[in-house]
């Protein structure tokens, strides 16, 4: 009988803690808040760092090898880069070969192997034939080593009236006056 005096004596001290134990529940899900939210964290962290499987799947096809040993070396070829980089090698050279150059205040636009090229300066737009200019505009004027006009050539301008150079069937040349506008 003294122990179940005794026991009741202790079941009556906990009636004091049920604040105790409300606060201690609050703790608890605190905590298991935070856990969730540390565990999110973790998550989150894992995925920007780390690639996935099919990622690195990937990246292996990329770097596959080829290892040969031998008794006087071990040689590895990494044949799917290597063929890549050719590729883009090819490609750039490709377009190097038709190139615009920026020396300074001039622009060049031309082709590898080509004898022509174009530059544009602050003082005229130059045409060239193996490095010697053909043509250019400068100054309003247009200069030209040699021409071609095929069909008409028209001097004048339209307030005072325009000469036209024509070529016949025939083989003459006729001029022919046009009035100004």
């Amino acid at each position: 009988m003294a122990l179940i005096t005794s026991c009741q004596a202790t079941f009556q001290n906990f009636s004091g803690y049920e604040d105790d134990i409300a606060s201690l529940e609050e703790n608890i899900r605190e905590c298991y808040s935070e856990i969730t939210k540390t565990s999110e964290q973790i998550n989150m962290s894992v995925r920007e760092e780390f690639i996935s499987r099919s990622e690195m799947e990937t990246l292996q096809k990329d770097f596959e090898t080829s290892i040969t040993q031998s008794s006087t070396e071990i040689r590895m070829d990494f044949t799917t880069i290597t063929d890549e980089i050719k590729e883009n090698v090819s490609t750039n050279q490709l377009l190097l070969e038709e190139y615009i150059r920026f020396k300074g205040a001039l622009i060049e636009l031309g082709k590898v192997g080509n004898a022509f090229t174009a530059e544009l300066s602050n003082e005229e737009l130059a045409f060239k034939e193996n490095g010697q200019k053909i043509a250019y505009i400068s100054n309003q004027s247009l200069v030209i080593t040699n021409a071609e006009i095929r069909n008409k050539l028209s001097l004048g301008n339209e307030s005072r009236g325009w000469f036209d150079f024509i070529p016949r069937t025939n083989g003459n040349l006729s001029i022919k006056w046009r009035g100004p506008v």
